[in-house]
């Protein structure tokens, strides 16, 4: 009898809107194969969506609170480095197979560097790392550092098997690429990295082929991040072309995101084939990407903001030994199924301590022992670690490798601020991740930290007021946000976190009304509509719910809240076969939403389907067991079906729930403001900052406004009135600015070395308005703050990249409304601020009659700043150039 085994693929942001179109058109028919011939579906990703953590919770079942991996990097002996075997907490899935005897080859996985498992077979994530000075050949190139391999002994046959990007021929580019001969690869480095990621790709086919190949296995586990990586350098120039893509790099580029899924499912073929025909095949993504309408246009300026372009759903496709067959579809997936599903399938139960479910609508056989209590073994280390080390030079061009790609911030020269902010980054990741398991109580001391980190942070700001708002703490939650309105680059985030505050106090026509100021300003902003739908729930306003809903579902129909909330105004309109139909849609997108599953059961109890309705609230009640209505609806439910003793039980467990959740939530509402504020007093006693020990708060001058509204004419004006810029000359003059720009280089540091301010002290510094909530509290500050009519900014803006041969990316409409309405927050925001003394000051009225705000300029300076004639002879109309 064959050997049962089974094949795991990863590939990491692989999107069925992406796979679905290449299969209809014949381009993907191993995908297609095996779509046909087993069961696929959506898989539900977690936040954030950063690979190292997602692929850990893959490979253990496990939160990433329990199994330790945080991010692509973490501090261990005093450096900063990528994460390993040693960083995992728990045993993944090959562990826990090896443990009864079964073989498994790992191939590129996440957090593998220095596995040591005496029934695994490693090729660790570095392995396919170009070093950081790559010679031409491969047989030049250094060994892997040590811990690539398990056992050791696979070096000699694999090291040869790595490929560099130099053999990367301009035949395999135009695979890819259109006219690559035709790129200036000075100027576009595209094709650079494109071949770096295609050598990557090339290696770890073939090791994972190799090891198949060349020995027996139970499991192979083989990773391919090029999707991902490749998507994020390429996606823009995906059809349709993203507006502000230059024409000329559409037509290089457009087909590049096509064609890496096709080799995927080429390489797949291969894979599929070496498995042999009684093996299992599944082939998952952690999450998808953005490919349409829905692609980013902004991303975030914050560490791993690029994830922005992360759609939240993968894929699952399976087929082959132990699972279902014809085109059977899977529903409810998410991430943490995965290990589950797979100890099924290798009959083994699934562990409690595990998040996710056995996803039985995949397999074939449903006979699966019961659940054990853990596989963990207390007191033991979790699976063995080797000690290894990268180079420094190649430490570094890694480290630069996830600063450039998005991932990570950019790290200070410090090293001591780069451990801090390292271990910081990686804290307030896992809080986000808490935060959306709904493990509120655990995430709160983290977003705690985090806020202490970077209090001028929005999206760290935001996540904290959310966590507040949920145990009802409304008046720590509004004090924050007043605290770090300053770091909010438009009012709109501001506005819909003072509506949801509103919404906690139970307040909704406040609510709305903050909404609806959002609305007039900012008709699509981010998070407004599904706001906007909530608070018309609250205010049983069913009829604008739905118009607002549906204009989400619209845009975007896998919207699984959104269809949930379609539900809700259906069922209150008694439209209950609508109703049905839009909670089944929620489930199916996610089957994690209690609101769906209470919708579509109170549908079914109308409908007289009583045994589905009795399920239905049965899944909302393990979904959310402290809710007591669920358990009256589901007592009703059982009565009408003549279960008299069963719906009397759930009627005393609705009261009991109801007790009980009461007394709960003021206990843990107690409890939690006992723990924050004993945190807080721990926080008053440290000793402050090494940075700001010993330091006096400094009265600082500052010159302030949009690119191109005049700031640099400002600081020639100071000058030569006796004020000293603080310059470094970095930025030479040009045909933009004839006269000098005056910046320093290192004010973009601030935010993380506010030490560099002492430096200014007593000059005049250039601050662009962007960098202005990045300014230490602690300071005082006289700000001129340049105004200029917006058309003319813009004009300015771009006739200065005309200049320079880029193309902008926006219209000029639409970047003249983002720049009006940041400078106009900006400005109101530092108004109310007591450390703040603020002038605005009119460029054209500055250039067309200078007099009168000199003069006022010299009032609101002092003694520091002399008009004279040379002030007057600063101000050239000539450099007025758009009007």
């Amino acid at each position: 009898m064959p050997k049962r085994r089974l094949l795991v693929v990863g590939w990491d942001s692989a999107d069925w809107k992406i796979i679905k179109p290449l299969m209809q058109g014949g381009q993907m028919p191993t995908m297609q194969r095996i779509v046909a011939q087993g069961v696929h579906g959506d898989l539900r990703t977690l936040e954030p969506s950063l690979s190292p953590m997602l692929w850990t919770t893959i490979a253990t079942g496990r939160h990433a609170a329990e199994h330790g991996v945080h991010g692509f990097t973490e501090v261990r002996e005093g450096r900063i480095v990528p994460v390993s075997a040693a960083t995992r907490q728990c045993k993944a899935i090959w562990n826990i197979l090896s443990e009864r005897g079964l073989k498994t080859n790992l191939v590129s996985w996440f957090a593998t560097q220095g596995e040591q498992d005496p029934n695994v077979k490693l090729v660790s994530n570095l392995f396919a790392h170009a070093p950081s000075k790559a010679p031409e050949k491969p047989s030049q190139w250094p060994e892997p550092p040590a811990g690539t391999y398990w056992p050791e002994t696979l070096a000699d046959p694999l090291s040869s098997l790595r490929l560099s990007p130099s053999e990367m021929s301009g035949e395999v580019l135009r695979m890819f690429v259109r006219d690559p001969q035709a790129i200036d690869q000075a100027k576009d480095h595209r094709l650079r990295l494109l071949a770096q990621k295609l050598a990557e790709t090339f290696s770890v086919q073939a090791a994972a082929t190799w090891l198949m190949e060349h020995d027996e296995w139970d499991l192979t586990m083989v990773y391919f991040r090029a999707i991902d990586e490749i998507s994020h350098v390429f996606m823009p120039f995906h059809p349709p072309r993203m507006q502000g893509v230059p024409e000329q790099g559409f037509e290089h580029y457009y087909d590049v995101v096509n064609s890496i899924y096709r080799l995927h499912d080429l390489m797949l073929a291969r894979l599929v084939d070496l498995a042999g025909p009684e093996a299992g095949v599944m082939v998952l993504s952690d999450h998808g990407f953005h490919s349409d309408h829905l692609r980013p246009r902004f991303v975030p300026n914050i560490p791993a903001g690029i994830v922005a372009w992360h759609r939240p759903f993968g894929i699952l496709a399976a087929c082959g030994h132990g699972f279902r067959k014809n085109d059977s579809p899977i529903f409810g997936a998410s991430l943490p199924d995965i290990t589950p599903t797979i100890l099924g399938w290798f009959g083994l139960p699934r562990a409690q301590d595990m998040m996710g479910r056995v996803l039985y609508d995949s397999l074939e056989s449903t006979e699966i022992p019961e659940d054990c209590d853990s596989y963990e073994t207390p007191g033991t280390e979790p699976h063995g670690s080797a000690s290894w080390q990268l180079q420094d030079d190649d430490r570094k061009a890694m480290l630069d490798h996830f600063v450039e790609l998005g991932y990570i911030g950019e790290l200070p020269s410090d090293n001591q601020s780069a451990l801090e902010q390292t271990s910081n980054e990686n804290r307030w990741q896992l809080a986000c991740s808490l935060l959306h398991s709904g493990r509120h109580e655990e995430a709160l001391p983290l977003l705690e930290e985090a806020y202490d980190a970077s209090p001028l942070r929005p999206d760290i700001a935001q996540r904290l007021t959310q966590c507040l708002l949920h145990f009802g703490l409304t008046e720590q939650a509004t004090k924050i946000i007043d605290a770090s309105v300053l770091g909010f680059k438009s009012l709109d985030a501001v506005g819909l976190i003072r509506a949801s505050i509103a919404q906690q106090m139970e307040e909704p026509h406040r609510a709305l009304e903050y909404l609806q100021e959002v609305q007039n300003r900012s008709p699509n902003y981010v998070g407004l509509r599904e706001q906007l739908a909530m608070t018309y729930l609250d205010l049983r306003r069913w009829d604008d719910a739905e118009k607002v809903v549906r204009e989400i579902l619209e845009l975007d129909s896998g919207y699984a809240r959104g269809w949930a909330i379609l539900s809700r105004c259906q069922l209150h309109r008694n439209e209950n076969e609508a109703c049905i139909e839009s909670a089944l849609e929620a489930i199916d997108l996610n089957f994690s939403s209690p609101m769906a599953h209470i919708n579509l059961g109170l549908a079914l109890s109308r409908t007289h389907r009583y045994l589905q309705a009795a399920n239905a609230f049965r899944n909302a009640i393990r979904l959310a067991p402290l809710h007591p209505p669920t358990y009256r609806f589901l007592s009703a439910v059982y009565k009408l079906m003549g279960m008299y003793e069963e719906s009397n039980q759930m009627l005393d467990q609705a009261r009991r729930m109801r007790q009980q959740a009461k007394e709960q939530q003021s206990d843990q509402r107690d409890r939690i403001m006992r723990a924050a504020m004993e945190r807080e007093s721990q926080r008053l006693e440290r000793p402050a900052t090494q940075i700001l020990q010993g330091d006096e708060p400094l009265d600082l001058t500052i010159v302030s406004g949009l690119p191109r509204s005049g700031t640099s004419v400002m600081m020639q004006i100071l000058r030569a009135g006796g004020i000293e810029p603080m310059t470094d000359g970095q930025r030479q003059a040009d045909e933009d600015n004839p006269e000098g720009y005056w910046e320093w280089e290192a004010i973009k540091r601030v935010e993380k070395e506010p030490g560099i301010l002492k430096q200014a002290n007593g000059k005049v510094i250039k601050v662009i308005s962007a960098l202005l909530p990045a300014m230490p509290r602690m300071h005082r500050y006289r700000i001129i703050y340049m105004t200029r009519p917006i058309e003319q900014v813009v004009a300015s803006q771009f006739a200065m990249l005309k200049r320079k041969g880029i193309e902008p990316k926006q219209k000029a409409s639409e970047l003249a409304i983002a720049q009006e309405k940041h400078s106009q927050a900006i400005r109101e925001a530092f108004k109310k601020l007591k450390q703040v003394e603020l002038l605005e000051v009119d460029y054209t009225k500055l250039v067309s009659d200078p007099e009168p705000i000199l003069e006022t300029i010299a009032d609101f300076l002092g003694n520091k700043f002399k008009l004279g004639p040379a002030v007057k002879q600063s101000i050239k109309p000539s450099l007025h150039r758009q009007r």
